[in-house]
């Protein structure tokens, strides 16, 4: 009678796992490979560096001529008409306004990596959830159909007189309520996948994922992402500001032909004007000002992510190493456990332990597994924020 226990047992386990077998598999390169230039988010960032790419086209451009021409009295006995085109020549703090528009376009790049590394990092902690829930939905599922498949053979044994109907009321009741932690597990991996799909709508309904393996250390030398989007904002406010020094004006030109209509005659001659504006006022002051303060704005942030970035480096650095080492102690000694179910389950055929050894044996070792995932879970994140403290690279961060 034991050993149709024991094959009923292992039943559930071989049933969930060829049914995961059939399923297609998602792994992280796969989920992160959808973040490209047509990825939503990925377009919505860029507009940033289209708008500062937009005022520097506007910045190179000519101010366009004005064409005007003026019939004046034309029924009187004089008439006039003026033909004449003005045009305002380029200002001195054209060639400057040109570098602080290229110089914002730099920034916005810098900015536009930082945020795209933001997506990949979410991205990673979306499918590292979906990964883990559907592990411990995985985990679970087991061990309920083990204890599901125990308690319905000892109520038949128990029907049978052969054994305690207390002993199978008891694994009923066991059986119920890794039930009903299977449930709760099932609508964490859904509510998990649903936020996956968010970032991958393409994702197939039955996909399964992999739980990824925990990567070895970014490198943490130079500055990181954040800081050189700082560095950057910083040198754009720095020609924003020299980009207002210039006050005078460029003049305005203007030429055209002149023709009077007289009795008898006309008398026709060309024209010309220049219009300029002094600057006994309006000497820029409040251009300067609001330069001034961005710029001061930028050196603060700077100084600001350079600190964080140091001490969170350093708490980074710590956490990874001591998660790192805590999982792979966890994993070694979980990998015991196969001579611990050996050892228990021959002690059942023996009749040297009862169910209830059997089932504990493999409660415990099911724990065991869900604190390992637990601790993976918090390895992965702990990475996650390496990565995002890792050095800039040119052409995306890698893991």
């Amino acid at each position: 009678m034991h050993r149709s226990i024991l094959i009923g047992l292992f039943g559930g386990f071989f049933a969930v796992a060829g049914a995961a077998q059939d399923r297609p598999v998602v792994t992280e390169a796969e989920f992160l490979s959808v973040l490209d230039e047509t990825h939503p988010a990925v377009r919505e960032s860029a507009e940033a560096v289209g708008l500062a790419e937009a005022r520097l086209v506007a910045a190179r451009t000519f101010d366009n001529p004005v064409v005007e021409a003026v019939r004046e009295d034309p029924a009187g006995p004089i008439g006039q008409t003026d033909v004449l085109v003005s045009w305002k020549m380029p200002d001195a703090a054209r060639a400057p306004e040109i570098e602080a528009r290229e110089g914002e376009i730099g920034a916005a790049r810098r900015g536009l990596a930082y945020e795209l590394l933001g997506y990949r990092l979410a991205m990673r902690e979306a499918y590292a959830g979906w990964a883990v829930a559907a592990a411990r939905r995985q985990r679970l599922t087991l061990q309920a159909e083990r204890v599901g498949s125990l308690a319905q053979r000892e109520a038949v044994r128990a029907e049978r007189g052969e054994a305690s109907g207390l002993e199978a009321r008891r694994l009923g009741l066991a059986a119920a309520t890794l039930r009903s932690r299977v449930a709760l597990a099932a609508g964490a991996s859904e509510r998990a996948r649903a936020e996956a799909a968010a970032w991958h709508p393409g994702l197939p309904a039955n996909a399964r994922p992999v739980l990824p393996e925990l990567p070895a250390a970014p490198s943490l030398d130079g500055a990181d992402v954040r800081v050189r989007a700082a560095e950057a904002d910083l040198a754009a406010a720095e020609l924003a500001q020299l980009a207002t020094r210039p006050i005078v004006a460029s003049p305005e030109v203007t030429v055209g032909w002149r023709r009077q209509d007289l009795t008898p005659g006309a008398i026709d001659g060309p024209i010309f004007g220049v219009a300029w504006s002094v600057p006994l006022f309006d000497r820029r002051q409040a251009a300067r000002q609001s330069a001034g303060a961005s710029l001061e704005a930028a050196r603060a942030r700077l100084e600001l992510a350079e600190r964080e970035s140091t001490a969170a480096r350093n708490a980074a650095r710590s956490n990874f190493a001591r998660l790192a080492a805590a999982l792979a102690e966890a994993r070694e000694e979980l990998g015991a456990t196969e001579r611990m179910l050996d050892s228990a389950e021959a002690a059942f055929r023996q009749g040297e332990a009862g169910l209830t050894d059997l089932l504990e044996t493999h409660r415990s070792v099911t724990e065991a597994e869900l604190a390992v995932l637990d601790l993976h879970e918090a390895a992965l994140a702990a990475h996650r924020e390496l990565e995002r403290l890792a050095t800039s690279r040119e052409g995306g961060s890698g893991s």
